[in-house]
C-alpha cells in the first residue's frame, strides 16, 4: 500500500460518527502519535447535509475525554475532497460504501481507497457501526467506544504503512 497522508471519516450527516472519528484521531494525533502522525491529516464529510455542528451525544463524549469540538462544522462529501484522499473510512456498507461507490463511480482509485473502518482495523466481524443518532445516551455511548477502539487499530494500521513505505 502507498503512503497514507489524508484520511477521511465519512457518514450519512458528519454530525455523529465521523465527526467523533476525526476528533479522536486528531488528538491522538497531538497526544500519543505526535511524531509518527506528524505527516497525517485527518478530516470528516457527510454523504448528506442536514445540521450545522456535531451532535451533542458526540461533543459530550468527546468533552468527557478532554477533547473540545465546539466550533465543529459539518461539510458534505463532494469530488474535490474525495480526489484529495488516501483513505476513505465509512461505517455502514450499503449506507456508506456502497452509496459513495456508485455516487462517485468515475473517480480514480476509488475501489482501492475506500474501506469500513472497522475492516480496515483488522476486525473479522460485526464491521458495521450503526449511527447512534436518536440512541439514549448509554447506547450513543457505548457505539462511541466501538468507533474509539477502531481507531486506535487503523491509525496504528497508518503508522505501520508509512514506517515501511519510508522503508523502501
Amino acid at each position: 500500500m502507498y503512503k497514507i497522508k489524508k484520511v477521511l471519516f465519512y457518514c450519512a450527516g458528519n454530525t455523529c460518527r465521523s465527526p467523533f472519528a476525526e476528533a479522536f484521531a486528531n488528538w491522538l494525533k497531538m497526544t500519543k502519535y505526535k511524531e509518527a502522525l506528524k505527516d497525517v491529516e485527518f478530516d470528516s464529510a457527510g454523504i448528506y447535509h442536514y445540521y450545522e455542528t456535531a451532535q451533542p451525544g458526540t461533543i459530550n463524549y468527546l468533552k468527557s475525554k478532554g477533547i473540545d469540538i465546539s466550533n465543529f462544522k459539518t461539510k458534505r462529501i463532494d469530488l474535490q475532497l474525495l480526489e484529495k484522499q488516501d483513505l476513505i473510512l465509512g461505517f455502514e456498507q450499503k449506507h456508506h460504501i456502497n452509496k459513495l461507490k456508485r455516487k462517485f463511480k468515475n473517480l480514480k482509485d476509488l475501489n482501492e481507497k475506500v474501506f469500513l473502518l472497522l475492516d480496515f482495523a483488522g476486525e473479522k466481524k460485526k464491521l458495521e457501526i450503526k449511527d447512534p443518532f436518536y440512541l439514549p445516551e448509554e447506547e450513543y455511548n457505548k457505539i462511541l467506544r466501538r468507533i474509539e477502539k477502531g481507531i486506535l487499530k487503523v491509525v496504528e494500521k497508518i503508522i505501520d504503512i508509512n514506517r515501511s513505505e519510508n522503508n523502501q
